[in-house]
């Protein structure tokens, strides 16, 4: 389809070489069987968020950023925010999945920013070529999105059940928002996400924003690198890739969770869940909904 166009002509650009390493605990084994749908009760539903009705609203903007939020008629104070992958509009969750369908069955409200063409970075540099506006898209959503939410429709705030949900780069957003946002977000779900830029130096995107590896290594190694920063890690995760991903292999969510996993131990609860034969598209992702809001669930009722 049309919006996977965009994404492979930046192909050459996102191919990664990574070496395999042992789990620390013991091998991950793929699993081949889709997610059963959930047995959920109808929950009771709770006023809807100040401010926004139940249903649609469209076109907002944070400056010069559009947003959409989805309130279900059965909302439960529980939010997500839905970052889609690489150039993908943010309706793109939306149009090729079930999300709307389980935002509903489990009364969460959906926030849904533009974010396109961000790494989710933290800062520019002299160096950089690849401007995604003129604040760092991380910096937007940590300085002006979250507290613009927050404010207007009363959504976002602490101590509530704020998730987020990301896929391919913005699975990457939800690991970095997550570190850059310490306990804000209750949890978390990355589905075919990269975690660690260090292992691909000749990364073409990667370069455009931090400059050449080889020059500046501690802008790839440091505040917006997950891998580097797991001790910092406080959100319970969930992790799923496909292990047919020809785009982002699978190494990059196996080896971040074996990072987590040997820093943090028992301490937070992690999930990886490597799919057989499962690729880099809605088919799989929309396949994963129905285990990423029973983890959320999970994670919120035993608060």
């Amino acid at each position: 389809m049309s919006k996977f166009m965009a994404r492979l002509i930046f192909l050459p650009f996102l191919f990664f070489s990574l070496e395999s390493c042992s789990n620390p605990k013991s091998a991950i084994q793929a699993q081949d069987v889709n997610p059963k749908e959930p047995n959920v009760s109808s929950p009771s539903p709770q006023p809807a968020a100040a401010k926004l009705k139940a249903g649609w609203s469209k076109n907002l903007k944070v400056d010069d950023v559009a947003y959409d939020i989805y309130i279900p008629q059965n909302y439960r104070n529980r939010s997500i925010v839905v970052l889609p992958g690489w150039d993908f509009p943010r309706t793109s969750w939306v149009e090729d999945s079930p999300l709307v369908k389980y935002a509903d069955q489990y009364g969460y409200a959906l926030i849904l920013p533009e974010m396109l063409q961000t790494l989710y970075e933290s800062s520019y540099y002299p160096e950089t070529q690849l401007k995604w506006n003129k604040m760092p898209g991380g910096e937007f959503i940590k300085k002006r999105f979250i507290p613009e939410i927050q404010k207007r429709h009363n959504l976002l705030k602490q101590g509530e059940n704020n998730t987020l949900l990301g896929l391919s780069t913005g699975g990457r957003g939800v690991a970095l928002i997550a570190l850059e946002n310490p306990g804000l977000f209750v949890a978390g779900a990355s589905l075919s996400g990269d975690f660690s830029q260090e292992n691909t130096p000749e990364d073409r995107l990667m370069t455009a924003v931090y400059g050449s590896f080889n020059k500046f290594p501690e802008r790839w190694k440091g505040r917006d690198n997950p891998m580097a920063r797991v001790s910092e890690w406080k959100m319970p995760l969930y992790l799923a890739h496909g292990t047919a991903d020809n785009i982002v292999p699978e190494e990059q969510s196996r080896l971040f969770y074996q990072a987590l996993v040997q820093s943090q131990g028992n301490k937070i609860q992690v999930e990886y869940h490597p799919i057989k034969g499962a690729a880099h598209d809605y088919k799989f992702w929309g396949r994963q909904l129905p285990a990423v809001f029973t983890f959320f669930d999970k994670i919120i009722e035993s608060r």
